[in-house]
């Protein structure tokens, strides 16, 4: 993992998995604004680039608030 790429902590990600209905690319990019291919990554642990890391992170602490 570089510079540019960090790990979003899994219980946000647990977070997310329950307030999708389906994981389909439709909801995933109206609800997250991210990808498909990024949520699989996301599922996995895998790092993602650290920009789209902190832009998620901020949506989602939105929705939940």
């Amino acid at each position: 993992m570089n510079e540019n790429q960090r790990v979003v902590p899994p219980d946000l990600v647990e977070r997310m998995a329950q307030r999708l209905s389906r994981q389909s690319r439709d909801e995933l990019m109206d609800r997250y604004g991210i990808s498909y291919n990024t949520w699989r990554k996301l599922r996995a642990g895998d790092p993602i680039r650290a920009s789209v890391a902190e832009r998620l992170e901020q949506r989602v602490r939105q929705s939940l608030a």
